[in-house]
């Protein structure tokens, strides 16, 4: 039932083109992401990885049967721009939790928005989630700004769970559910 997302790729929106995602695209973000910006925006470990195991990693999580993750690629010039992920698909509380990255020189174009919006309005739609959820570090402005943009309320926080620096940070959930996304005009511009 999940894959059935996939067949609804490509996801063609006014300046991109979402489909599902590849070892090879994922190693293309990996070039251009520093390691310590990976590291710094997940509270999960980093384990570090090269060549033929970072490869059958990628490959082994693109295959995983609760999880979906998608490209997203700009179609004026058919650059690589970012990710979406959607995790742990839970088929009995319907929901899943989004993951997204952007390429930093791509970042501040409204992207992200754009692409989230399509993807969200497709999972609510298809397979009717009851909600769908992020967590993000409390320095993360401009994930917190987005979520907030995009209808996600906050949840709650995790108290001191985020290590960077040698320095603890609060991580907060955020949700949006099937009804709030249903019920919200989502503006025509991103």
């Amino acid at each position: 039932m999940i894959d059935n997302i996939y067949l609804k790729s490509p996801i063609i929106t006014e300046r991109l083109c979402i489909k599902k995602i590849t070892a090879d695209e994922l190693l293309l973000i990996r070039a251009e992401t520093n390691y310590d910006e990976t590291n710094k925006m997940t509270c999960r470990p980093i384990i570090k990885r090269e060549g033929n195991e970072l490869v059958e990693f990628y490959n082994h999580i693109i295959k995983k049967e609760n999880n979906l993750i998608f490209s997203i690629w700009r179609k004026q010039d058919e650059e690589l721009v970012g990710k979406v992920s959607f995790n742990d698909y839970n088929p009995r509380n319907k929901s899943m939790e989004l993951g997204y990255y952007m390429i930093p020189r791509f970042r501040k174009y409204g992207y992200m928005r754009e692409a989230l919006t399509s993807l969200l309005d497709i999972l609510f739609k298809e397979m009717e989630l009851n909600k769908i959820y992020a967590q993000t570090a409390s320095f993360n402005i401009e994930s917190i700004q987005l979520l907030e943009k995009m209808g996600f309320k906050k949840d709650g926080t995790l108290r001191n769970h985020h290590e960077h620096n040698e320095k603890f940070y609060d991580d907060h959930i955020f949700s949006i559910l099937n009804k709030e996304w249903n019920n919200c005009s989502q503006p025509a511009s991103y």
